[in-house]
């Protein structure tokens, strides 16, 4: 009877030596993956699994394994009357949307946005597989979005202010004239632009251009994360005056493939990374501000490029 008693005594206590076991390795101390945040509630639903799961890689994006940094207080808020603006677009006409990607601004999740989740006449067509959607105005074969998810990297991986405004006119004009069977007009001024010669414009369409801003520090922490986990960025073209800048005029930061590992310091000890001031850098006018002077800006010329990039805003 005593052995009886013994085993049935011996049974929940190496369940609950089990489960105590099990609750460790699975949610080591410090972990958060156990913890739920507050107001979350169980619906019914696996939380290892998404019922709207994208079978392809669309939603898919380096950019949104992103371990977000600490929210900051913001110091500088817009007043009601600059966000309070109306534009007359026009998707039927001659306008386009051409949206200017910053690094780490949440853009990559905007762009998907633009060409998943507005109410159109025509919505824009997304294949599965496939990475980019057809935005087409309606009755027409005619684009009204200039962006990553539409026209993919027309004018360059990350394409700033100086080469969207060069480039954009000349790539739907081109896209036009394939239609039109301009092609071979349009062709020479496209290779004209890239020797640096100056745009002529041949259309009629009324461009305008959008993008998304987010705080300094976070967004330059963000990027030292990102480039931590080895993203280079390296075939963007930093086109100005028609061409790329030197090796000499933008020195890599790194000597390998990628930067992957670099410290903070070390990520912001390097002269030559584009992090600094790259909001600004992706917004300023002409190429009097562009990559190959912005590296070596003094007071005197950061007026300078403020004030360009508030008339680009």
């Amino acid at each position: 009877m005593d052995d009886r008693s013994s085993k049935l005594i011996l049974v929940p206590i190496l369940a609950v030596l089990f489960v105590m076991i099990g609750y460790q390795y699975i949610c080591p101390a410090g972990s958060n993956s156990c913890h739920f945040k507050t107001g979350e509630k169980l619906r019914g639903v696996s939380l290892l699994s998404n019922p709207y799961q994208e079978s392809d890689d669309f939603y898919r994006d380096q950019d949104l394994e992103d371990e977000s940094p600490p929210k900051l207080p913001s110091k500088f808020n817009f007043t009601e009357r600059d966000l309070d603006r109306h534009v007359e677009f026009n998707i039927k006409g001659d306008d386009v949307i051409v949206f200017l990607h910053i690094q780490k601004t949440g853009g990559t999740t905007f762009g998907r946005h633009l060409v998943r989740n507005i109410r159109l006449e025509q919505p824009c067509d997304c294949k599965p597989g496939q990475k980019k959607c057809t935005c087409h105005r309606p009755g027409k074969e005619e684009s009204w979005l200039f962006s990553r998810f539409s026209t993919g990297w027309s004018c360059g991986l990350h394409a700033d202010w100086t080469e969207l405004s060069n480039c954009v006119p000349v790539i739907m004009d081109k896209k036009e004239a394939q239609r039109n069977k301009r092609y071979r007009q349009v062709t020479q001024q496209v290779e004209q632009i890239k020797k640096g010669g100056k745009q002529t414009k041949t259309g009629r369409k009324n461009f305008y251009y959008i993008t998304m801003l987010r705080d300094p520090v976070s967004r330059y922490l963000s990027e030292w994360k990102h480039v931590q986990r080895g993203a280079t960025w390296k075939t963007a073209l930093h086109m100005c005056d028609g061409r790329s800048p030197t090796q000499d005029e933008l020195p890599t930061c790194y000597s390998g493939d990628d930067w992957s590992g670099v410290t903070l310091t070390e990520f912001m000890n390097c002269p030559s990374n584009l992090a600094n001031n790259r909001c600004s850098c992706r917004r300023t006018d002409g190429c009097m501000s562009h990559i190959h002077t912005i590296l070596t800006i003094g007071e005197r010329d950061s007026q300078k490029v403020c004030s360009t990039v508030s008339q680009s805003l």
